[in-house]
């Protein structure tokens, strides 16, 4: 191993900050599941009145 190697991790115990993720992606994936368990809920509602309706 030789010292400053840029594909091995630093041995001081730094770590990389790592960004986080812009407000409007975190929005998107939050209605994304919102729809899509709505959209489960539907499905089972569907199913039972298919079963019993």
């Amino acid at each position: 191993m030789s010292h400053g190697d840029p594909y091995l991790p630093e041995r001081d115990g730094r770590t990389e900050e790592r960004e986080s993720y812009p407000w409007g992606f975190k929005i998107t994936i939050a209605l994304t599941g919102l729809y899509l368990l709505w959209r489960l809920v539907q499905g089972i509602g569907w199913l039972i009145s298919r079963m019993f309706g």
